[in-house]
């Protein structure tokens, strides 16, 4: 891994001369808002100045935004980062694995999984309006709810409409457990549909 410092660095790429720039964003992982721009080459930074003079100026963060993202790094890279992150990566895989044990011809959870090793997991339910119902459904399954959500055509291609799910560092693995138990309820209820494209 990359120690939380995004792909490229975690494939060893942050210093191959072919990178042109990176960009870092400061969303989702981060709990911040807003994105950099960096590159080694000496023409691209100036290039960005005189040339995109709108996104340097319209998009400059103010002070609290900074320190925000300064403060995120800090956590992320320090101790307690890397642990959140082998925590998390351990839910994935138990996700993953117990939604794959007793997979057989039937089981349309296995089929409607897409592949993906990351925090955020998609499951396939064709159409906006089956996609709609599995997500209200899996709201409703336990006392406190699960917290998924439909990705609906257009945002996807028509036909690939899924329910997005997002493992945090803080779930337990009795709420993944859970989770794939009414994951799996839901794809036995005929909400996924066979012989769809695994986009």
């Amino acid at each position: 891994r990359g120690a939380g410092m995004g792909v490229v660095a975690a494939l060893g790429l942050a210093r191959h001369p072919a990178l042109l720039c990176a960009v870092y964003t400061f969303g989702k992982a981060m709990g911040c808002h807003g994105a950099v721009v960096t590159s080694r080459h000496p023409h691209v930074i100036p290039y960005l100045i005189n040339y995109a003079r709108p996104l340097v100026y319209s998009t400059a963060p103010d002070l609290h935004s900074l320190v925000a993202v300064r403060c995120a790094y800090d956590a992320v890279a320090g101790p307690g980062g890397e642990e959140r992150r082998r925590a998390l990566f351990r839910l994935v895989r138990t996700f993953r694995r117990l939604c794959a044990d007793g997979a057989g011809a039937d089981d349309g959870l296995c089929r409607a999984l897409l592949p993906g090793s990351t925090p955020i997991q998609s499951v396939l339910f064709p159409g906006n309006a089956a996609c709609v119902a599995a997500a209200a459904s899996l709201r409703g399954a336990s006392p406190r709810g699960l917290d998924v959500y439909p990705i609906r055509a257009p945002t996807v291609p028509a036909g690939s409409e899924r329910i997005r799910v997002v493992l945090h560092a803080h779930n337990t693995e009795g709420e993944v457990t859970a989770l794939v138990g009414a994951l799996r309820e839901v794809c036995g209820r005929g909400c996924h549909r066979r012989g769809v494209s695994r986009l």
